[in-house]
């Protein structure tokens, strides 16, 4: 038996394919691929609710109010010279970017 290659593998499925969809006529092929569409198109905001999109979301959501206080806060811990100092924060962003990229990295090799 003759080994096949990587193009006969992979294009024998999509050729049976391909031969069926030719007898439809075409009504039957754009239904056909309208359903193809739907059925690899992700869930996107302009079709999603206000809580479907939050849903999962891990942050607690909180009202004007409460920003406000927050804000004030900051504010008032930002004027008695207890904020945190410019280079801090850049290396937490960049320990954090350094992370997600490595998370990236796992999550690629494992596939």
């Amino acid at each position: 038996m003759e080994a096949r290659t990587r193009s006969q593998r992979t294009a024998t499925p999509f050729m049976k394919a391909w031969n069926q969809a030719k007898d439809l006529d075409d009504s039957q092929k754009l239904r056909l691929i309208a359903l193809l569409a739907e059925s690899v198109k992700p869930a996107t905001a302009d079709t999603m609710s206000m809580e479907q999109m939050l849903e999962g979301y891990p942050y607690k959501r909180h009202t004007k109010a409460e920003l406000n206080a927050m804000l004030d806060e900051a504010e008032a811990r930002f004027e008695a010279g207890l904020g945190i100092p410019h280079e801090e924060v850049m290396r937490e962003m960049d320990e954090e970017i350094e992370r997600w990229e490595q998370e990236e990295l796992e999550m690629a090799e494992a596939r």
